[in-house]
């Protein structure tokens, strides 16, 4: 409805006056249908970053002398998101008087997920894989965090040939590239060095994997056997299997990392093209164990707990059974983000990746920040 300025004095006023009249009688004989509030575009949001999703244990096989093959299935009325191959989702539940959570690397192929199968590889180290390997029966019910995590290729930033290596459950992300590899939803080729202890400390069937595309390399440091490599991951194994078009992708422990860049750099390898996923961050070495008050915030709840000075905020959270968001546990992600109030507190330069303005204002990542006296904290709330 347009409006035309008038010439004559006082006409706009009446005009203006009109046209409030008729937007009234508009609006009155509009019907009173209830507007639309469900588009497209909010479905696919949704679909793609639904927040946490309930996930059910539907399966549990031995891998390896030390590692379990959890499948899940969504809950009733649940889809699982999509997600690119070598990302990881954090898994939650209560575990006695402890809510928990840990996040884990997808084995599965997105294509497989969509399908409504998920599975994880989980090493029995620590709390919760322990209790989600030998304690949580088929049926559990867990909340599944969306998938994260930028441990994927991204065509921009990486070559198109990537050297996995890989130790231990630091496997579980390759599996899932090269199922992508197979199934055509990912674009590059990928050769695995795999390092494990025996034949029996390894989680995967080699052969299973292959394809065009995708090659395996398995070392054995403990064992001889005919088709395996034997001794570690060195500089003249590596130099076999880069070419000019490489990116290097690390996954597993540090003392691993450690010990291939340096094997890398004897090649004179590139470092900006080496990627390794990051650990969770674990106890803090202290010369003395102290044990402050923290005091918690969230929203209206108001909880007061132990903080010994050798464990994350986030440990202590959990284990005095508080849900706490949680997602990378390395400091990484930024998902915990959370203003301190009072206190003093530890964060290690190499897990610390806030921004300049948290650290001028006062915000922590609790999953990888330790008390250095009692503190009180507002922490966001977890949205299940």
């Amino acid at each position: 409805m347009a409006f035309k300025k008038s010439d004559v004095p006082g006409e706009d006023i009446r005009l203006a006056m009109e046209m409030t009249a008729k937007r009234r009688k508009l609006i009155d004989e509009t019907p009173a249908t209830p507007l639309v509030y469900e588009y497209g575009v909010n479905r696919l949001a949704k679909a793609l970053h639904p927040g946490f999703v309930k996930a059910v244990i539907a399966d549990k096989t031995p891998s390896s002398a030390d590692c379990v093959k959890i499948s899940l299935k969504p809950a009733k009325g649940e889809e699982f998101p999509y997600f690119r191959a070598g990302q990881f989702v954090t898994l939650s539940c209560k575990a006695g008087d402890s809510f928990l959570s840990r996040p884990y690397s997808i084995i599965s192929s997105p294509k497989e997920a969509l399908a409504g199968k998920l599975e994880i590889m989980v090493q029995r180290k620590g709390i919760f894989s322990t209790f989600i390997t030998d304690e949580a029966p088929v049926g559990t019910e867990l909340w599944m965090g969306e998938p994260s995590g930028d441990f994927h290729h991204d065509s921009i930033r990486d070559r198109k040939h990537i050297l996995a290596i890989a130790g231990g459950s630091g496997v579980t992300p390759f599996l899932s590239m090269m199922k992508a590899i197979r199934e055509g939803s990912e674009d590059f080729r990928l050769t695995l060095i795999y390092g494990a202890r025996t034949r029996a400390h390894i989680p995967f069937d080699p052969e299973g994997f292959k394809s065009e595309g995708v090659d395996t390399v398995i070392v054995l440091s403990d064992e001889e056997a005919d088709g395996y490599r034997h001794g570690f991951i060195t500089a003249d194994l590596l130099k076999e299997c880069i070419d000019d078009d490489t990116s290097v992708f690390m996954c597993g422990p540090d003392a691993m990392y450690r010990f291939v860049r340096g094997e890398l750099q004897k090649l004179g390898f590139d470092q900006t093209l080496i990627r390794s996923e990051r650990n969770s961050v674990g106890d803090r070495e202290v010369d003395e164990i102290r044990v402050f008050k923290l005091i918690v915030h969230i929203r209206d709840a108001v909880y007061e707990l132990d903080a010994p000075n050798n464990e994350t905020l986030i440990t202590a959270l959990e284990r005095a059974g508080i849900p706490a968001v949680v997602r990378c546990r390395n400091g990484s992600c930024g998902f915990c983000h959370s203003r301190v109030v009072s206190g003093e507190y530890f964060v290690d330069a190499v897990n610390d990746f806030r921004r300049s303005a948290d650290k001028k204002f006062g915000y922590i990542h609790p999953c990888s920040t330790y008390a250095e006296s009692d503190m009180e904290i507002d922490i966001p709330i977890m949205d299940l």
